[in-house]
């Protein structure tokens, strides 16, 4: 039976489930509204995660964070669940392979980047221009959507010594 002072805490991402029904004190992490911490009895609320770390404090008052790479949580008063793109604990992160996801990341946004000169004096795309500048267009934007990723799981991988874990 769970308490007034705890809810159950649950993540899953497309090809696992980090926790399922964990008890927890207090959840926080990054929304594109800022920053937010979700406690027992907590008014519902779903939003986005930007890709960076989540914390958790168990039933013991210890803290423990994982990395998100980007998502939604759902707040309920006795429950928080949290549908990620990815996640994992901070201990599993691969510091320079996080490291070359950055660079790799950063040479395909160049790439994307890099567009055919167009014309000076044309005023008028024929559609199939406008479906290619409108493609050009996604490919950047996801380009620098998986650099933010790529940067946020480096970070995250860099700064887990410096963060309260549970001991």
């Amino acid at each position: 039976m769970m308490s007034d002072k705890e809810f159950k805490f649950t993540v899953v991402t497309p090809d696992k489930c980090l926790f399922k029904d964990t008890p927890a004190l207090a959840v926080g992490a990054w929304g594109s509204e800022g920053a937010f911490t979700a406690l027992p009895g907590h008014v519902p609320f779903l939003t986005d995660l930007k890709p960076g770390v989540v914390w958790y404090r168990d039933l013991n008052g210890e803290q423990d964070s994982f990395f998100v790479g980007g998502g939604f949580v759902e707040v309920l008063p006795e429950r928080v669940t949290i549908l990620a793109d990815s996640a994992e604990k901070l201990d599993e992160i691969d510091r320079d392979r996080a490291e070359r996801a950055i660079l790799r990341a950063k040479e395909r946004l160049a790439a994307a980047k890099v567009s055919p000169k167009k014309p000076e004096k044309k005023v008028y795309l024929t559609p199939e221009e406008e479906a290619q500048a409108r493609r050009d267009k996604v490919n950047i934007f996801l380009e620098e959507a998986a650099l933010q990723r790529a940067l946020a799981r480096a970070r995250a991988a860099r700064e887990k010594n410096r963060l309260p874990h549970k001991h």
